[in-house]
């Protein structure tokens, strides 16, 4: 995120705050061989992530681990910036999936305070992958992903709804609020403002074995509260 130093942009009733957008793709692949292509990029490119690091990924790396041409890579991707947020946006929307999926299946004995810990437990431990793949990529992404859910500047993509909804569905029976909209509304923006203020601020206590309870018991408190 890049802040503007002149005050002409600041004008009486507003601010002008110049945002750096993550990188993203070049293009969109459209035809079936375009879009294994960039499958192939993201999966080399991850693969590199993980097992080597940051360092480790270059174009020349990416191309041989993927077995295409150079100039095929920037076709898509005009930087490693770009894969990098490529492969932070496939493991979010995996990881988003896959919490989804274990919330469903959760068992028939299972409570409300079970389906907020798995949530907290999942959420947490993304922020963790993606300061270990890229701090310094993740925490800029982060400021982003604030300041869109801030309505300060728009999404460049598609933002899909994450575990909330399918928590105030789930464990119906066990919540107690007056407001089921402004309750949902205060947990949606726990879950995401929270842990992304420690990847900004306390990046520590991601790992902190203490963590996930204490914020699924204060959430837990917002949905069982019944009235004042």
């Amino acid at each position: 995120m890049v802040r503007s130093n002149h005050h002409e942009d600041c004008g009486a009733h507003d601010c002008v705050v110049r945002v750096e957008r993550p990188a993203g793709l070049r293009k969109s692949p459209r035809q079936a061989r375009s879009v294994a292509l960039v499958a192939a990029v993201k999966e080399a490119g991850r693969k590199i992530l993980e097992e080597q690091g940051r360092d480790a990924l270059t174009v020349l790396a990416v191309a041989e681990t993927a077995g295409v041409s150079i100039s095929s890579i920037y076709e898509y991707f005009p930087t490693m910036e770009a894969l990098i947020a490529a492969v932070f946006d496939d493991y979010r929307i995996e990881s988003r999936d896959a919490l989804l999926a274990e919330i469903a299946a959760l068992p028939g004995d299972a409570t409300l305070f079970d389906g907020i810990l798995l949530t907290l437990t999942a959420g947490l431990a993304v922020h963790r992958k993606r300061m270990l793949l890229d701090c310094a990529f993740n925490i800029r992404s982060t400021h982003y992903d604030e300041l869109v859910r801030l309505d300060l500047v728009k999404a460049h993509g598609i933002w899909h709804s994450g575990a909330t909804p399918a928590l105030m569905i789930r464990f119906e029976s066990e919540i107690r609020v007056r407001d089921p909209e402004m309750a949902e509304f205060l947990v949606l923006h726990t879950l995401l403002a929270l842990p992304r203020a420690m990847v900004l601020e306390r990046p520590g206590y991601l790992a902190a074995p203490d963590t996930p309870y204490l914020l699924a018991r204060m959430i837990h408190a917002l949905l069982t509260s019944g009235t004042r």
